[in-house]
């Protein structure tokens, strides 16, 4: 009977989110990354291996392209907060599969603000870019480069206020990892605010899972637990070429999918995938076969770590009660 409750507690349901944003972006394309997913033999078979369950897919607001997208944008966000909100105060783990990474806005807005009765969230924030811009400063006027601003209070302030008009992260709960292109405005920003940023030669030269690790414990510290924001580009184009922002020299996948089975997921809240643009994968659909792999090792190991803790906490009590026993003898 412990066994079996222990069990149940481990496979609690993952609530799969979609987001069909792509006007944000560089590129179009992203849009239909929900899609393909959901069609994936390569995700089906994940499907097989972990409880998981499709909710709603967002589909974006077009009100234009570039800073015209504001608006449409802020609207989309708002109704993926909607979403993930009720899935975490339904208390189901969080899978959320979007396009460009402007959705990350909606994403942690819903998570922050469900949250905020017990406390910060951490994030770690897996990229080749800082996307720290404002519109002020950005240059093309894309808002995939922009979440990482509009989550910490910057920007446009119909961005920043989604759910409620707190920051959805404090800089110290924010850890960037991979980050290799960027410019001078999103770099002062963030220093000056103090986030971590594991640049890509520093992951280079340590290794992604010593890295991961640090990120993790980081995240972990002040919260009461953390997120994953994975852009595909933060992996090597080898790995991960179906992206819209492709940057040389990423962070080489199959390291951090081992990584992964050596950091603490028991706090891990939820999962963003994002930037996966299936027009550009290759005929082994690599990128593909990646977003898979990420959501079977992220949630298998998950699942085998909060098994070991329940275990433990039964043996405990067991242990406990015996002690009561033999004292009342």
């Amino acid at each position: 009977m412990i066994m079996k409750k222990s069990t149940q507690l481990a496979r609690q349901i993952i609530r799969a989110v979609g987001c069909a944003n792509g006007l944000a972006g560089r590129q179009l394309g992203c849009e239909n990354a929900v899609e393909v997913i959901k069609a994936s033999p390569y995700f089906a078979n994940v499907q097989q291996k972990v409880p998981l369950k499709w909710g709603k897919t967002i589909e974006e607001v077009n009100t234009g392209r570039h800073a015209n997208a504001l608006t449409g944008v802020t609207q989309t966000c708002r109704q993926l907060a909607h979403e993930t909100r009720q899935v975490i105060e339904n208390k189901e783990e969080l899978l959320v599969f979007g396009g460009d990474h402007s959705c990350a806005i909606g994403t942690w807005s819903g998570v922050a603000t469900a949250l905020r009765p017990a406390g910060d969230i951490g994030l770690i924030w897996v990229d080749a870019h800082m996307d720290a811009h404002t519109p002020d400063s950005s240059d093309t006027g894309n808002i995939h480069g922009m979440p990482v601003a509009h989550l910490l209070g910057y920007g446009d302030k119909n961005l920043a206020r989604i759910g409620d008009r707190l920051p959805k992260l404090l800089p110290h709960n924010l850890c960037m990892v991979g980050i290799r292109d960027y410019e001078s405005a999103e770099q002062e920003l963030l220093e000056r605010l103090g986030v971590r940023i594991f640049y890509a030669h520093e992951v280079d030269r340590r290794g992604i899972q010593d890295v991961l690790q640090e990120a993790q414990y980081l995240v972990t510290r002040n919260t009461i637990g953390y997120g994953l924001s994975i852009d595909l580009d933060g992996f090597d184009v080898s790995y991960a070429p179906a992206v819209g922002t492709p940057s040389d020299d990423g962070i080489n996948a199959l390291e951090f999918i081992k990584a992964l089975l050596t950091i603490d997921l028991t706090k891990l809240i939820a999962t963003e995938i994002v930037e996966f643009l299936p027009k550009f994968d290759d005929n082994q659909r690599t990128s593909e076969q990646l977003v898979s792999s990420l959501v079977e090792y992220i949630y298998k190991t998950k699942e085998f770590q909060m098994q070991s803790v329940n275990e433990i906490v039964q043996r405990v009590g067991k242990c406990d009660e015996s002690v009561r026993v033999s004292q009342s003898l």
